[in-house]
């Protein structure tokens, strides 16, 4: 067993999950994969030993240490593991990068309602005046921060960050279900679905799907 554990759910649903698995990913630090699927009657007693809030995303790291929900898990990794690179530097981006993450972490309820990752979904969605709102919110804060901070690379403040993490999802969720967005918006989104390893989780959520749909056929 390694030091490092991270607890996820279903790679093709589960979007906080998505966001520390990607730092660990793009860092490359060594860790163990726990999967949990959600949904199920006995998902609360598996989170259980791993979990204190019986929810995932969950961190243990040496035994010693668990951390529970996304973003205190990236700023611990952050801090712990990565010797602060998962923020952008000099302070002014930093606060920017918290910014947006924390408007990503507590708002955009609608959006997540009616337009979850869903890796295998693929259809054209008309959204209502309230969800373009939203999706008009998200698209200002993207090309606001290309433009500003986006000058040394392809990401949200350049190089790749804990802000890209949580940005992922939503990236996902716009390919899956058709999001209009302005040419700078558009451009971002298509580098983080360029990423390899947002590549690679889509690929085995959509997996999942395909596995979940062969055991109902065959028990049907």
């Amino acid at each position: 067993m390694k030091d490092l554990q991270l607890v996820i759910g279903n790679k093709n649903y589960s979007s906080w999950s998505l966001a520390p698995w990607l730092l660990l990913k793009m860092y490359d630090v060594d860790f163990d994969e726990v999967q949990v699927a959600l949904y199920q009657d006995n998902t609360a007693e598996k989170l259980g030993p791993h979990s204190p809030s019986l929810k995932v995303p969950a961190l243990r790291h040496k035994d010693d240490v668990t951390v529970w929900d996304s973003l205190s898990i990236c700023e611990y990794l952050s801090e712990e593991l990565l010797l602060g690179a998962g923020w952008p530097t000099g302070a002014k981006r930093r606060a920017t990068a918290r910014s947006v993450c924390a408007e990503m972490h507590s708002e955009f309820a609608l959006l997540r309602r009616e337009w979850p990752m869903n890796c295998s979904a693929s259809v054209r969605m008309k959204p209502s005046r309230e969800l373009r709102d939203e999706i008009a919110r998200i698209d200002a804060i993207w090309s606001c921060c290309r433009r500003r901070y986006g000058e040394n690379g392809t990401y949200l403040f350049g190089r790749f960050s804990i802000a890209d993490c949580f940005m992922a999802p939503m990236a996902l969720a716009f390919e899956s279900y058709g999001a209009e967005l302005s040419g700078d918006a558009r451009a971002y989104m298509e580098a983080l679905l360029d990423n390899p390893f947002v590549q690679s989780w889509k690929r085995q959520g959509q997996q999942e799907e395909r596995s979940a749909g062969v055991a109902l056929r065959s028990v049907g």
